[in-house]
């Protein structure tokens, strides 16, 4: 009788275990990861990481169309170099350009998101300032990267831009900020649930800081 006694009380323990071990964190992650093992990879944050990520590869690959202009200038400042001598200025002129403009790209996205986030939360957000800085990253950094995608069609295909002016109409401020103004709308309404016309005010914020950057760069 003891031992029956004793074999209960384990089993209970072991079936108490089973019943709450769904509870715990790491194997609700982990069940909620085998149920749907893709949807882990398309987080907001990850989006939000892969468009920088890509947009820092894309703007030194887009300083490209500028190196007749930088070998100009090379040889305007240093007539008499020779050809090794311009073809490293060049490079140096790129590599700096590309980096100044890559970080640049950087701090406009983290700023907008936060931007976005800040007024948010002064509209009432439900979410957190981590998500909300995240979708509105993700609005401007998804921006950036389909403005530069279009240029970079329209140049290869119908020479429009020309391949010395993308970077410059890339930074420009032109009517395709009205995408920028919906493509935030969207994400403030996505990540705060708040309604329209809230979420159309929150989306002036980033719109409005990178229509400053574009007019004074």
């Amino acid at each position: 009788m003891r031992g029956n006694v004793g074999e209960y009380e384990v089993n209970s323990d072991v079936a108490r275990a089973g019943l709450h071990g769904s509870a715990l964190p790491g194997t609700a992650l982990r069940e909620e990861a085998a149920a749907e093992p893709g949807r882990s990879w398309f987080t907001p944050r990850r989006t939000y990481r892969l468009l920088l990520l890509l947009l820092v590869l894309a703007i030194p690959a887009a300083g490209l169309t500028l190196l007749g202009q930088y070998r100009d200038g090379v040889v305007q400042r240093v007539p008499d170099a020779d050809a090794g001598a311009v073809k490293a200025g060049v490079a140096a002129a790129w590599l700096f350009g590309s980096v100044l403009n890559a970080l640049g790209v950087l701090c406009i996205v983290l700023v907008a998101g936060a931007a976005g986030a800040v007024a948010c939360r002064l509209a009432g957000s439900r979410g957190t300032f981590a998500d909300d800085r995240t979708f509105l990253g993700c609005a401007v950094a998804g921006f950036l990267a389909g403005k530069l995608l279009v240029l970079a069609l329209g140049c290869v295909l119908f020479s429009l831009p020309a391949p010395d002016h993308l970077v410059a109409v890339l930074g420009g401020a032109d009517p395709a900020l009205a995408v920028l103004a919906i493509v935030c709308a969207l994400a403030a309404r996505r990540s705060a649930g708040l309604s329209w016309p809230r979420s159309v005010a929150c989306a002036v914020g980033p719109t409005a800081f990178y229509t400053m950057v574009c007019l004074i760069t």
